[in-house]
Order: C-alpha cells, then structure tokens, then sequence
C-alpha cells in the first residue's frame, strides 16, 4: 500500500488486504525511532561479539605463555647437587663441582655408596619399622639393589627376620677395607666386621652374647639415568644401582 501526503512517499505491509481497505483503518509504519533503536542492538550486540572474541584471543595466548613458561622451568625442579671441596688454606678457597659420571672424584663416591651398601646389608637394628624401612620394598635397599639381586636378598633372609627379632638379634657392621679388584674391572672387594649380639647362645644366666666375623664382599655397582628419580635425587644423584653381590666368611 502507498500513501500520498505532504510530498512523502511512505509505505507499509499488512497481510490483511480487506481490512487495509476498511474505512478508518490505521496502518502501523516503521518510523525512524524503531529503525534507529534496531540499528543500536545491532551495533551493541557486534560490539559485544568483538569483546568475546577479543577476551578469548587473549586467554588463549595467556595460557600459550604461560605453558612456554612451565616447559622452559620445568628442568628447574630437578635437584642437581653439588660437591663442594674445601680448601683447608689461608685463603679458604671453596671449589663446586657437578656431580656426574664424568667427575674426577667419581671414584671416591662409588666407594661411599658401596660402604654405605654394605653397612646397610648386614645392619640388623631391633626395631621392625626400622628393618622394613631398610630392607623391606621400597626401602633403601631395595632403591639400591637390582632386581635380581634383591630377590636374591630376600631369598636369604626373609625366613631369619622373625627369628633375629625373638632373639633380640642386633648387629653393627665396620668397613675394613675397600679396594677395586682391577683398573679396568668394576668388581670391587669389601672386608668389614659384623658385630653380633643375641640370645641365639644362650648360657645358664641367659645372659645376651657378643660374637665377632669378618666377611668379604664382592659388589658390582653401575650407575643408570633412569634411575635418577626427582624425589630421590639428593639421596642417590648418581642412579647408583648394585648388579651384583656375592658375600663369603674368612674363615681365620
């Protein structure tokens, strides 16, 4: 429909076409305020779309930051410990060195550990959380140990445990000697003394008795990569790992 009126030409739809001819009839035009409150909407709702966008955009490179960050620190939270050497002058000169495979002083820890090794093998203290916590799984021993030498481990000893414990069996172990069986060998050779104190012989006082052996130890230690775990890092920087043990009296 068309109207004619003050020099404009307006137009309007209407779907009823008898009653936009019925007399009196007002038709409903589009003015200017509706098209302009439209218009608003649109531009706020663009705007609005363009904000989202622009928020989610940069989130995304927030968190594509943030994960560059966390890679780039990640080898942060590895412990890597040091020796340091003191220098015993007038100077009190200090040197730190990184501890490696390829260290000069990498002799001097093989031998520590494998003491330590040893000490930890034949030590029997009478205390059941103790003696679980150094031998039992995932105790030190077993960290230190391979597989196969562990089950060996096990083997001989899981049958003694209860018996040294309603003897009230203790022992102590000192190192005597260390020495590597060649250059161009890894075996290296352990003679300690182990201290005995029990009821295993039991005389008319009942009294506790002390008994002294010697043994020989024959250790094999390699060190593994894999084996360096974060949470145990500063107890075994190096992935010390015993691949073999053989252990004999000396009979004197």
């Amino acid at each position: 429909m068309a109207e004619l009126g003050q020099g404009e030409k307006r137009l309007y739809i209407t779907n009823d076409a008898q009653k936009a001819t019925t007399e009196g009839y007002q038709p409903e035009y589009v003015t200017d305020l509706d098209y302009e409150t439209k218009s608003a909407k649109e531009t706020y709702f663009r705007w609005l779309s363009r904000l989202v966008t622009l928020c989610a955009v940069l989130s995304l490179g927030f968190f594509l930051c943030a994960t560059l960050v966390i890679f780039r620190l990640a080898p942060e939270i590895i412990v890597e410990p040091l020796l340091i050497t003191t220098q015993t002058d007038s100077e009190n000169m200090m040197r730190y060195e990184p501890i490696s495979e390829k260290m000069p002083s990498i002799r001097q820890f093989t031998e520590m550990y494998i003491k330590q090794y040893v000490i930890l093998r034949n030590t029997v203290v009478n205390d059941m959380d103790e003696m679980r916590t150094r031998w039992g799984p995932g105790g030190i021993v077993h960290y230190l140990s391979a597989p196969d030498v562990y089950r060996e481990f096990v083997g001989k000893n899981a049958n003694a445990v209860n018996k040294m414990f309603s003897n009230e069996y203790s022992s102590e172990v000192r190192i005597d000697s260390i020495q590597k069986e060649s250059e161009n060998s890894p075996a290296w050779y352990v003679n300690f003394t182990v201290y005995n104190l029990s009821r295993n012989h039991i005389g008319e006082s009942g009294a506790l008795v002390l008994k002294t052996m010697r043994y020989r130890a024959s250790v094999t230690p390699k060190y593994y990569d894999e084996r360096r775990a974060i949470y145990a890092r500063i107890v075994n920087p190096l992935g010390f790992t015993v691949v073999k043990y053989n252990q004999d009296m000396i009979r004197e």
